[in-house]
């Protein structure tokens, strides 16, 4: 069943009330999915999912009706902790990639940042551009995925600024190559071996051309611990994905057992 976001702070989403989806989720409702009257399909509000019904088309925009709230059961969606993935600037296709993934797998935000070997670069009049587009894949990775919240993808940032922008957070890590060189994969385990819910972690992870060595101990100086992703070199696309998979392993899984 296919979901969607209701946004917009004049809406009431209540059992009954009729809300309109955005331009751009009517478009995909109506002339991508070509929905008949009565479909039926998900919104989510305020964190709260509810069973809908396609009632028309209304000035472009299609116009639901909301039957009823779902369980809490099918709401469990938000992974316990807050991660922000922030990463320098791969090529299109390869962010493009890092964003969807890393939203279907529980990432809370996305930070691009300006770093020295980053094999592109946005200039001030692409950036903006740059991360509205990306917006536009999460907030659909989001919806596919049936998260109960979109993914914020901020604008660029370089170092300085982003150290002082993420200085609270309860875990700081840098993925860095030259740790799993070393042997050293026992950090990131036990950083979240008894990590409490709703603590903030954030992870940088360079792009195509990885971390330059000043970089790394400019992070170091501010906080951030260097760690390693296991015994194997990851690509700049599958890194943020494989600390997402670990995280959402002993957060939500072995927790389970």
């Amino acid at each position: 069943m296919h979901q969607y976001f209701i946004d917009e702070p004049n809406q009431i989403v209540e059992i009954g009330k009729k809300v309109f989806l955005s331009q751009s989720d009517s478009h995909h409702l109506i002339n991508v999915l070509r929905a008949k009257q009565g479909k039926e399909l998900i919104v989510v509000h305020n964190q709260k999912k509810y069973l809908a019904s396609y009632l028309k088309k209304d000035s472009d925009r299609a116009l639901l009706e909301v039957i009823s709230p779902l369980s809490e059961a099918l709401s469990q969606t938000e992974l316990p902790v807050e991660v922000v993935v922030a990463c320098g600037l791969s090529k299109n296709d390869k962010i493009d990639s890092i964003v969807q993934k890393a939203t279907e797998c529980g990432m809370s935000s996305f930070q691009p940042l300006a770093l020295k070997r980053d094999v592109v670069k946005w200039d001030q009049k692409k950036a903006s551009k740059k991360s509205e587009r990306l917006q536009k894949i999460a907030d659909s990775a989001a919806e596919q995925s049936k998260r109960l919240k979109k993914v914020d993808v901020k604008q660029l940032l370089y170092l300085k600024e982003f150290v002082n922008q993420y200085r609270t957070y309860d875990i700081k890590l840098v993925a860095f190559e030259e740790s799993a060189k070393e042997g050293q994969h026992h950090l990131l385990a036990k950083l979240l071996k008894n990590i409490e819910k709703n603590k903030k972690i954030v992870m940088v992870f360079g792009s195509e051309g990885g971390l330059d060595q000043e970089e790394v101990s400019f992070l170091v100086k501010n906080g951030f611990k260097t760690c390693s992703l296991g015994p194997r070199i990851l690509r700049a696309e599958t890194a943020p994905i494989y600390l997402l998979s670990v995280i959402s392993y002993v957060t939500e899984i072995e927790r389970e057992f």
